[in-house]
């Protein structure tokens, strides 16, 4: 009873305790699922009307591309530009997948099974399928049925039935097939979304006939320009209102769907250092007294060179300036003492003078062979040796054995084609008379080859070269880094970035505008990760970059989230539009004051030269030497001819123009086809039209800079 009231007497403290324990595990369990809940509201690649697309989902279509275009290619890796556009091509086909599939239910458009199935193995077969090169024939280079079908039987062959070392092929090819299904669906609801759309547009004859005409016509004129850069910006006056009363009425002309950042950068290559060329010219006394003493020239080339030792006769023509000098001022077993060139140091060795030819047309028979097999394989190359010699033709011999083989071709090769195949293989088979075969073994087969032609005769040249390559060493480039740390962590470099690096003479780019999806910094290849830090950093920050050949050293001054552009980013834009305009106005009312009427009175105002051009008609989208000029097109396809025209208001200057030849083409006008090229056209322009306008009412918000 007494330990009973005891526990009575502590039940508050009891409760206490297990409510702060119970209260602590609801929380924990909160904060825990808060966090998950918030991770994935920030893992987003992509947003569609709301649906967010994680980045897990996007780089697992990313990675099927990847793997279909190695496929496809026969390549088993893909550069960064291949996988940069890959991102870019998965990136758009989901979010146009997310459009048509909206798009779909709103319109009852689907794609059945039956169609599907129609696409593949009816008679209209999907156009992808056709063109891919996975189903095209090697030797007609078109579509094949039978090796989609056979495609297909494979995919679905039991697996249980297959060796172990086919099953993950087959499943490979299952992923492949799926993808590609998935391709050819949505490239059917996009044709007939697309047919809808185009539906609600037509070609009238009026439009047919005048695009025809458009078409047909071929005008050359003569013109004279006076440039707007002639005219000092202080002759028009441009205020700061007339700049924002210009903003303000074409704001949508300065709407951006990605973040702009301005980057203030400088980058440095990594390059040998004087110390480095002084470190390699010191072994090359060394190497050219070897060369001088030693017969076996191969082997210093094989210790000092970066490049191999080719044992092969060439032609003056393949030799380099520096090469062709040595051999003929030089002997037999003379060096050429150490020279630098660019980035490396050379010594040759002149190792021998022939004349003989220079290529030789071949053919060739290949068996490969193993240990387990070698006696039979060569029994075999004998046997047809003695097939060819007694004489069969060598071509069909080959085309027996592989009927893809094209008789065995190889086509023209020259001795140093063949110096790396193996020791002794250019100096047999260019020993090789014309119309004889001869064995040899070449790594991993046993091949007959067939000397079909030989060039003519010239002089050719032996030469032992070794070429010895300066590399950045490791101390050269800590220094370089050393440099670089210490420009970062200079207290001030924020607020004085582009004044600091330019007194220590580095070459600044000031004010650069990138976009949050620009694949590369400038033409920098591998600086995409410049990008990235820049949209996911904040303004004022500095930091270093290592690529591999060079450094970057970059600084935000400025993010621009998407949307309409700040004023300040476009005011330089609109300014110089306006100056233009105002420009125009100044010359045309100069011009016209003077009352001028023939060419040559005009280019002596315009302070100008008369100048002409050819075949231009309406639709010519850039003019010799003048560019995009609308108001010329216009002018050329419907101004008089013979009579001097101006002055005109154009994008470079002010233009005086007389058309004085238009030619009419006899070409006969069918207004079915006519509006058929139009229809299309326009079904074309629809369709990517559609999609941006889908894009801005389903308020498509890309996020993949954030990740990569």
């Amino acid at each position: 009873m007494a330990t009973l009231q005891k526990i009575r007497n502590r039940a508050g403290l009891l409760i206490a305790v297990i409510g702060v324990a119970l209260l602590a595990f609801i929380l924990g369990d909160l904060l825990t699922s808060g966090n998950t809940f918030f991770r994935k509201l920030q893992d987003k690649a992509f947003v569609v009307d709301g649906d967010i697309v994680s980045t897990g989902e996007y780089f697992d279509r990313v990675t099927e591309w990847e793997e279909f275009q190695k496929m496809i290619s026969g390549q088993s890796s893909l550069d960064e530009n291949a996988i940069s556009q890959i991102r870019d091509i998965v990136y758009e086909q989901m979010v146009k997948e997310r459009l048509l599939d909206d798009q779909a239910k709103r319109l009852g458009l689907s794609v059945s099974k039956e169609e599907l199935n129609d696409l593949v193995h009816g008679e209209s077969i999907s156009p992808l399928l056709q063109q891919l090169p996975l189903f095209v024939d090697p030797e007609t280079g078109v579509f094949d049925r039978n090796t989609l079908v056979n495609f297909i039987a494979t995919i679905n062959t039991d697996e249980s039935t297959l060796p172990v070392e086919q099953v993950q092929m087959v499943r490979q090819y299952k992923a492949i097939w799926m993808f590609l299904e998935n391709m050819i669906k949505y490239q059917r609801l996009e044709e007939k979304y697309g047919t809808l759309l185009s539906a609600a547009v037509i070609s009238n004859d009026i439009e047919a006939k005048t695009t025809f005409e458009q078409s047909q016509q071929s005008s050359d004129f003569m013109y004279a320009v006076q440039n707007y850069y002639t005219i000092p910006d202080s002759v028009a006056n441009v205020t700061e209102a007339d700049i924002k009363r210009y903003y303000n009425d074409n704001q949508h002309h300065f709407k951006t769907d990605v973040p702009m950042a301005k980057i203030t950068y400088f980058s440095k290559e990594i390059v040998p250092s004087d110390e480095d060329f002084e470190e390699v010219e010191s072994q090359t006394p060394e190497v050219y007294e070897k060369l001088i003493s030693t017969d076996n020239v191969a082997s210093v080339v094989s210790e000092y060179s970066d490049t191999p030792f080719v044992d092969a006769y060439v032609a003056r023509n393949l030799l380099t300036e520096e090469e062709r000098l040595f051999v003929e001022s030089s002997e037999v077993s003379d060096v050429r003492s150490p020279f630098k060139d660019d980035n490396s140091f050379k010594i040759f060795k002149y190792l021998g003078k022939t004349v003989a030819p220079d290529s030789a047309k071949i053919r060739m028979i290949g068996v490969p062979h193993s240990m387990e097999n070698d006696s039979l394989i060569t029994a075999f190359i004998d046997s047809l040796h003695t097939e060819i010699v007694d004489g069969a033709n060598f071509a069909d011999v080959a085309n027996e054995l592989n009927p893809q083989s094209n008789g065995g071709e190889m086509g023209w090769v020259r001795e140093v084609d063949l110096a790396q195949a193996g020791d002794g293989v250019a100096q047999k088979v260019f020993a090789t008379p014309v119309g004889s075969v001869t064995r040899l073994d070449l790594p991993g087969q046993r091949s007959l080859i067939y000397v079909e032609e030989k060039t003519v005769p010239v002089t050719k040249y032996k030469l032992g070269v070794v070429n010895m390559p300066v590399i950045v060493s490791d101390k050269t480039q800590n220094n370089i880094d050393n440099e670089l740390n210490q420009f970062v962590s200079d207290p001030e470099i924020k607020t004085n970035f582009l004044e600091k690096a330019r007194e220590q003479g580095y070459s600044v780019v000031p004010g650069f505008t990138v976009s949050a999806t620009d694949h590369s910094l400038g033409q920098t290849p591998s600086s995409r990760q410049v990008i990235n830090w820049a949209f996911n950093g904040k303004e004022g920050a500095v930091r270093k970059f290592d690529l591999s050949n060079s450094r970057i050293i970059a600084r935000v001054d400025r993010l621009v989230p998407a949307g309409v552009a700040p004023l300040s980013e476009v005011s330089d834009f609109i300014k110089s539009m306006l100056l233009r305009d105002k420009k125009a106005e100044t010359i045309i009312e100069e011009l016209k004051s003077k009352e001028l009427s023939s060419m040559s009175d005009y280019a002596e105002a315009m302070s100008s030269e008369i100048d002409s051009v050819k075949f231009v008609d309406f639709n010519t989208a850039n003019i010799s030497n003048l560019g995009n000029e609308p108001v010329l097109n216009a002018y050329a396809a419907y101004g008089p001819l013979n009579t001097v025209v101006g002055p005109l208001k154009g994008n470079l200057g002010v233009y005086v123009i007389n058309v004085v030849n238009r030619e009419e083409s006899d070409e006969e006008y069918d207004a079915a086809n006519q509006k058929a090229q139009l229809q299309a056209s326009k079904m074309y322009r629809l369709q990517n039209e559609a999609v941006e306008v889908l894009k801005d009412k389903m308020k498509v918000v890309d996020s993949r800079y954030k990740f990569y």
